[in-house]
């Protein structure tokens, strides 16, 4: 892959951050970080001498975290990385948001028939497991952590039973250390963060069913694979989503002997009134085009306000990418919640997210509002539906079968006022007809 060197300057006069001597030692200064993919991986820059590669982020996309010199600011770098011709695009490292709730306030009718997605109807066909012929089902929960613990969540949370616990060593080979029960990519190891936010997600997707104890996911029976790096930078995000798409290649490349059948990622974080398809994001649809050619669909949280992301933008929701699927939230009186994005190309439906129950961290239960919630509704919906189809055309066509799935779920939408000409399909979640229409 490309090597960086120490830092050395060209022979030929470069565009510095400032013209005069910085008043403060440069080392204090932040230096500049950027996402670089390059055509080829044992490319190098042209400009080597002013930057250097930090860690490869993706080895499916050959993109890598690249660190300018630290007299450069990013505006500077992106100039000198312009007509480097060994790089298809360099990006800057943008700052991460997780998509904020409003406070606690009331039970689960997100669930119901009444404004809510219809999952009793649609748990009489299914309540999620396996697919027809027996590979379980998993989605990825990219978030801030999840409460691995937590009684109403413990029995789903998913397991490498290919890696050891704690003894430090790359057990099944696919480039990280005891991965057991999914991936911190804050720090690069598999000790999975205890989280308030990830822990309530999870719990919508999938807390637990019949057993008794506090709520109901969606899915009752799903491999919940929690990896914390939803906030702080771009690159932390690639990271996450790269570990998960390292475990759906593998369990493609055996047949499903290895990996795991990761069908959906939740993403309830985002950069708000970003464009995603302009030039400065171009590695957010780059990954969701390469999770969806695996058969992962990202289904993601838009903005917490009610703006139009058509027109203002939103990364990940405004992404054109047809693997992503944008989620608003809506009330118990079936309206889009006040503070949440719309827009009729940009975003794909809506979908219970105000006052919802779930789990949180030490065995407890509470509620939270937002697109956060409203978007675990979908991915739980997502894991369900591969529930009944076989693991062949899973296998053998997976981004057909992701496309597949996404359009049935737009097809079998509940008609709902307020989102008609708001969102693509016009209306929020019927998990029942959803399920009914991949039988």
């Amino acid at each position: 892959y490309p090597v960086g060197c120490v830092w050395c300057f060209p022979a030929c006069p470069l565009p510095l951050a400032t013209s005069s001597p910085p008043a403060t030692n440069p080392a204090s200064q932040i230096p500049s970080f950027l996402l670089a993919r390059f055509n080829q991986l044992d490319a190098h820059f042209k400009a080597g001498g002013m930057f250097k590669v930090q860690e490869m982020l993706s080895g499916s996309l050959g993109l890598f975290l690249v660190r300018g010199h630290m007299l450069l600011d990013q505006k500077s770098a992106l100039v000198l990385l312009k007509d480097d011709e060994n790089l298809a695009y360099v990006q800057v490292d943008h700052k991460v948001s997780p998509r904020a709730s409003d406070p606690l306030l009331a039970r689960q009718w997100g669930l119901s028939s009444t404004y809510g997605i219809n999952a009793p109807q649609a748990w009489q066909y299914t309540t999620g497991g396996q697919t027809l012929d027996g590979n379980p089902v998993a989605v990825g929960i990219v978030d801030g952590g999840m409460d691995l613990a937590h009684e109403d969540l413990v029995g789903n949370v998913w397991t490498n039973q290919s890696e050891v616990a704690g003894n430090h060593i790359d057990d099944d080979g696919n480039g990280f250390v005891d991965d057991v029960n999914g991936w911190n990519a804050y720090d690069d190891n598999g000790e999975v963060p205890s989280h308030y936010h990830g822990t309530h997600v999870a719990g919508i997707v999938g807390a637990q069913g019949n057993n008794g104890k506090g709520v109901s996911g969606v899915n009752w029976n799903v491999g919940l694979i929690p990896v914390a790096g939803s906030s702080g930078q771009t690159s932390v995000v690639i990271k996450a989503y790269d570990y998960l798409l390292t475990l759906k290649k593998r369990f493609l490349a055996t047949g499903g002997e290895q990996g795991a059948l990761v069908v959906a990622i939740n993403s309830s974080f985002g950069i708000d009134y970003a464009k995603c398809d302009q030039n400065d994001y171009p590695v957010w649809n780059d990954m969701f085009d390469t999770l969806g050619e695996n058969g992962i669909l990202s289904i993601a949280a838009t903005i917490n306000d009610d703006v139009n992301v058509d027109e203002d933008g939103d990364v990940p929701t405004a992404c054109s990418s047809p693997y992503v699927v944008a989620v608003t939230n809506t009330t118990v009186d079936g309206a889009k919640y006040r503070r949440a994005g719309y827009g009729s190309t940009s975003i794909d439906l809506g979908a219970p997210g105000t006052s919802i129950l779930s789990t949180v961290p030490g065995n407890n239960y509470g509620e939270a509002t937002g697109t956060s919630m409203a978007t675990p509704q979908v991915t739980g919906a997502v894991a369900l539906a591969y529930s009944v189809l076989s693991s062949d055309q899973i296998i053998t066509r997976p981004s057909e079968t992701a496309l597949l799935v996404k359009e049935a779920l737009l097809g079998t939408v509940t008609p709902q006022e307020d989102l008609n000409g708001r969102t693509v399909s016009g209306g929020r979640l019927n998990l029942e007809k959803f399920i009914s229409r991949l039988r």
